[in-house]
């Protein structure tokens, strides 16, 4: 799961029209101009971390932390790097440090909490993660219900995983994350009427893909529905023709 930062892109022109020189006395502006610089870096460490590129997004967050060493997201940024390069002691170090400057930051406590869910300390992410759902001024708060719901499903809790992924769907209809859990979820649990609602609204947002169409074939057996069951197979065939997970199916 990678939550990345997004930054007004009219910093790039703010930070382009900033200069500076050795003689230039120190006055009130440069704070905020240091604070404008930090945001710049922090979104192109975001930009760069959704290309994979780990490496200068992470030189792109230590530039942040130079212009500003109390500017909270680039940290929580930084720790989002080293989660992909499996540094943990220095991601949690950077998600430590984010929440020493802004305690009860939303988006570095759900970020915080899905690393921890991650490496197997789950009790302590989900409350880091139910704070961050319960903050009423975070503008994103199905993110947290899906971090929730994912932690929860791998705890085994697949009532309460359930229900998280649910608010996430009510509280935005179109998250494809919550709808395919919601969808195997339901499967796993003898209703695949409901699975086949969640991943026919799963399909009409997202590109197939070879585990989708697989759990499609499924619960279409499950309902007898020979027409979708047969429909799935033709994708299947189409797009991973050489699939061991194809020949098995034909082999039932």
């Amino acid at each position: 799961m990678r939550i990345a930062l997004v930054a007004a892109l009219f910093l790039l022109a703010a930070c382009s029209s900033t200069s500076t020189s050795e003689s230039k006395p120190v006055t009130q502006n440069e704070p905020a101009d240091a604070r404008t610089r930090a945001e710049v870096h922090t979104m192109l460490a975001g930009e760069y971390y959704q290309r994979g590129n780990f490496a200068v997004a992470l030189n792109e967050t230590r530039l942040a932390l130079k212009d500003d060493p109390t500017y909270a997201n680039a940290y929580n940024m930084q720790a989002l790097v080293y989660m992909e390069l499996r540094e943990d002691a220095a991601a949690r170090e950077a998600f430590a440090k984010a929440l020493s400057i802004q305690p009860n930051n939303p988006e570095v406590l759900n970020n915080y909490g899905w690393f921890m869910c991650l490496r197997n300390e789950g009790t302590h992410g989900l409350e880091l993660m139910k704070r961050a759902s319960q903050d009423t001024l975070y503008p994103t708060p199905e993110k947290a219900y899906l971090s929730m719901g994912l932690c929860l499903r791998r705890l085994g809790r697949d009532a309460e995983a359930e229900d998280a992924l649910r608010r996430a769907v009510l509280i935005r209809p179109d998250m494809i994350g919550a709808l395919y859990n919601l969808a195997i979820l339901s499967f796993e649990r003898g209703s695949p009427k409901d699975a086949e609602n969640y991943l026919v609204r799963y399909m009409r947002l997202s590109q197939p893909t070879l585990d989708s169409l697989v759990l499609g074939v499924k619960i279409a057996r499950a309902n007898n529905d020979k027409v979708a069951e047969d429909s799935f197979l033709q994708q299947l065939r189409r797009r991973f023709p050489d699939s061991p997970q194809l020949r098995e199916l034909e082999r039932r």
